[in-house]
């Protein structure tokens, strides 16, 4: 089963062409964005036996808006008008993006993207936007979640000729997992200790990997399986005292 996995870097002083400098006040540094299907048990063969689920900071939902209003001045304002609706209803509960090499987030003095021609089509302008919203502390509710986030999207204010499409999956985002890091460490000495009383023995173990960066896979709608790809060496066993 294939997973992709986007690692973000961004520098909150850099802006994009068109727009003001509006970078996300959140440290994009080791944010990981993870869309893709969900692992099932044959991903789980290639998982070290030790891991932890824990749940994401955000879902984000890739947009986009067309326009094929013949005039490309008439295009350019009924898209950024709508976008402008987009975020006045958004309140505070989502918050719009624009995304080049940074993402950006936007607001209502903040949202005059730049459009890109469509080049299958005639007269059209296109841009590709992503609405974001937080999981809240429950992952169990995420479902509900992505379903209230897409009606919000289909149930948009659309100036003139604007249309916008639900593009993909939707992703999910941890901030910062390598945060898990000792946590999961931890779980990995105890699980080595454990092994060790249910053999009853006595053993040398040396565990090697602990030094790598912690990776992850999407286990539900809201969660990550993280773990670090680690071994145990066993050696010199001998039965522990009773």
């Amino acid at each position: 089963m294939f997973h992709k996995s986007m690692l973000f870097c961004g520098l909150c002083a850099l802006a994009l062409p068109m727009i003001a400098q509006g970078q996300d006040s959140s440290d994009e540094l080791d944010t990981v964005v993870v869309t893709g299907s969900r692992i099932g048990y044959s991903d789980l063969i290639d998982t070290p036996a030790v891991s932890l689920t824990k749940p994401g900071d955000y879902l984000l939902q890739t947009i986009v808006l067309s326009n094929d209003t013949r005039d490309a001045e008439m295009r350019k304002r009924e898209i950024h008008d709508t976008i402008a609706q987009l975020i006045a209803s958004a309140g505070g509960r989502y918050v719009v993006f624009y995304v080049d090499e940074y993402r950006v987030a936007l607001n209502r003095d903040n949202h005059r993207v730049e459009l890109e021609e469509d080049d299958e089509r005639p007269d059209s302008s296109l841009v590709s936007l992503q609405i974001r919203v937080g999981v809240g502390g429950d992952p169990a509710k995420a479902e509900a979640i992505i379903a209230e986030m897409r009606r919000f999207i289909r149930s948009a204010n659309k100036v003139g000729r604007t249309e916008i499409e639900i593009k993909g999956d939707t992703a999910l985002i941890m901030n910062k997992p390598e945060r898990f890091r000792y946590e999961l460490i931890d779980a990995i000495a105890d699980d080595s200790k454990r092994l060790m009383t249910a053999m009853a023995l006595d053993c040398k173990t040396e565990i090697d990997g602990l030094n790598r960066r912690v990776e992850w896979k999407r286990a539900s709608a809201a969660e990550l399986l993280l773990y670090i790809r680690y071994s145990v060496t066993i050696s010199d066993c001998r039965k522990s005292p009773q």
